[in-house]
């Protein structure tokens, strides 16, 4: 047989081979994972109308949200704001959520963590009435255990949901689903901030664009600065309060709230238009620094970097 023989023979012997790989390949026998053969385990429709959410961990505390008058809150924390976007985001998870069938044998469930003393308890409720109760087993942010309660089919499903759950770490925490959003003032609302804190009081007021409404007006705000009270703060330091108000992040809800007899020793006055939105605080030692809404009974913590840059304190300048 020469060369162009076994080049030809090569070649046939190659494409019957990739064609039966191909054929192997692509059949759908009964193990094939398809769209049809992974379990839903919440419709769309249950997360739609639930209006409160428990999750439960074996030894721990179980957390509870719910809704109220329209919004989010968290009962252990006074009804502290929970993260609306939180929510949601593990609600669309779950009503997605798929998993592919391992076992219906419930004598192997202990074996995945799914046994009721084992596993995390995730409880949807609308109504006052229970709408569905998942349990959550062994599992990292790869792959978790999931079975619907009374039912003995454990199933995989990607472990991303755990994440969505505040359920990585050993325990569950109502911090975890604050919302970590103070207050949200954007800078072209802003028309005046005042602030008073140990040592200084000052203003930085909107100036009108020049020119009016001319083609040739200034676009940019100006700021005015007064310091009425005080040395060492100058309009700078002002100007970036305006950075921080855009989103004033705070870390912790502190419940019941405690105050000392002194609090506040910072008050921040934001004007917007025709509202006034008072930010009031104190420092708190080492643990950072206690803030909160004028008004409102939700203290919380802030980090001490972020209090320093929204009540700017007086600079030691030198000469």
């Amino acid at each position: 047989m020469n060369v162009r023989n076994i080049l030809i023979l090569t070649l046939v012997l190659g494409v019957l081979a990739g064609g039966l790989w191909y054929r192997k390949a692509t059949r759908r026998g009964e193990n094939t994972l398809t769209a049809d053969s992974l379990h839903s385990f919440v419709s769309p429709d249950l997360t739609a109308s639930v209006d409160a959410v428990e999750l439960a961990r074996p030894g721990n505390a179980a957390v509870r949200l719910e809704k109220r008058d329209g919004r989010w809150v968290i009962p252990a924390l006074g009804g502290a704001p929970a993260s609306e976007g939180s929510i949601a985001r593990m609600l669309d998870t779950l009503a997605a959520l798929r998993g592919e069938l391992r076992s219906a044998d419930p004598a192997v469930l202990g074996d995945y963590g799914l046994q009721e003393d084992q596993a995390m308890s995730l409880t949807l409720m609308a109504g006052g009435q229970e709408t569905a109760r998942l349990l959550v087993g062994k599992g990292d942010f790869r792959s978790v255990f999931i079975r619907q309660a009374g039912s003995p089919e454990a199933c995989v499903a990607p472990g991303a949901i755990l994440g969505q759950l505040g359920a990585q770490g050993p325990g569950l925490s109502p911090q975890f689903w604050i919302d970590g959003t103070l207050a949200s003032l954007p800078r072209e609302t802003v028309k005046e901030v005042r602030l008073k804190a140990p040592g200084v009081e000052a203003v930085l007021a909107r100036r009108a664009p020049s020119g009016g409404e001319s083609a040739n007006a200034t676009l940019e705000a100006e700021w005015d600065f007064r310091l009425s009270r005080g040395k060492g703060l100058d309009k700078e330091d002002m100007e970036g309060v305006l950075a921080v108000l855009e989103r004033v992040p705070v870390t912790e809800a502190v419940h019941p709230p405690q105050t000392g007899p002194n609090f506040p020793t910072h008050r921040l006055e934001v004007a917007t238009g025709s509202a006034v939105t008072v930010l009031e605080g104190a420092p708190e030692g080492e643990n950072g620094f206690l803030v909160r809404v004028a008004g409102s009974p939700h203290l919380y913590r802030m980090a001490s970097s972020v209090a320093a840059r929204l009540f700017p304190a007086p600079a030691r300048k030198t000469e």
